[in-house]
């Protein structure tokens, strides 16, 4: 397809997913985090939470909305975000006027001197690294343990080679418009649990009966195709 066309093609996709999905998914998504956090942290008694969200992307809908709902709701605590991706320094200077939320580069992540997180969001983003690059992934979330009391892995589950087409199609649609690679492979149940184990993880909690869209997505809004696991 040449270059011209395919820069349409994109815009259109994107243009489309928006349209489709409205953000339906990240509201969802910031109320099933918020909850987890109000589950595990005494928030009455804490006077700052810090949370990491990594790999947030240009306009991070989920993170805004936790900070957002949790601050409301807990007038006496102040709720901080750290958001993590691949920012160029133009970026950062237009994207960094919240003082609530600060936008940082991954390249910075280990010369960050904020090691005390509460929380550590990794939202959908393992599978677009390359599960198939296991020992990338091992040290991302190696460091963000280390700088984190709990993380909040938010990922998919495929059961074979339709689940795999399946999930492949909705990330194609979700995310090809915005120049985000279009993975392979998934979690399957026995992968992501060896994961954890070998990064010596506990899992306190995993949420499997959320629907994330919209009934009229059928198959795609399979609940077991989604997951969300609150790990220590």
């Amino acid at each position: 397809m040449p270059l011209r066309n395919r820069n349409i093609f994109k815009k259109s996709l994107s243009q489309l997913r928006k349209f489709i999905f409205r953000n339906y998914r990240e509201h969802v998504l910031s109320k099933v985090i918020c909850r987890e956090i109000e589950k595990i942290e005494k928030i009455k008694k804490t006077k700052i939470i810090k949370i990491l969200d990594f790999g947030s992307g240009y306009n991070p809908i989920v993170i805004n909305q936790v900070i957002k709902t949790l601050s409301s709701k807990y007038k006496n605590t102040k709720f901080l975000a750290y958001c993590y991706d691949l920012y160029t320094e133009n970026d950062l200077k237009i994207m960094n006027n919240n003082s609530n939320i600060k936008f940082l580069n991954i390249k910075n992540l280990s010369n960050n001197k904020v090691n005390n997180f509460n929380f550590c969001l990794v939202v959908d983003v393992l599978h677009h690294i390359g599960l198939e690059n296991s020992k990338r992934i091992f040290k991302i979330i190696q460091k963000l343990k280390k700088k984190s009391k709990f993380l909040i892995i938010k990922d998919h589950f495929q059961y074979g080679f339709f689940s795999n087409l399946s999930l492949i199609l909705m990330d194609f649609v979700g995310n090809y418009g915005d120049d985000v690679k279009v993975p392979k492979i998934y979690f399957s149940v026995k992968t992501f649990e060896n994961f954890i184990k070998k990064l010596n993880l506990k899992e306190i909690r995993r949420i499997t009966n959320k629907k994330y869209y919209k009934w009229y997505w059928f198959y795609f809004n399979s609940k077991k195709l989604q997951f969300l696991s609150v790990l220590k």
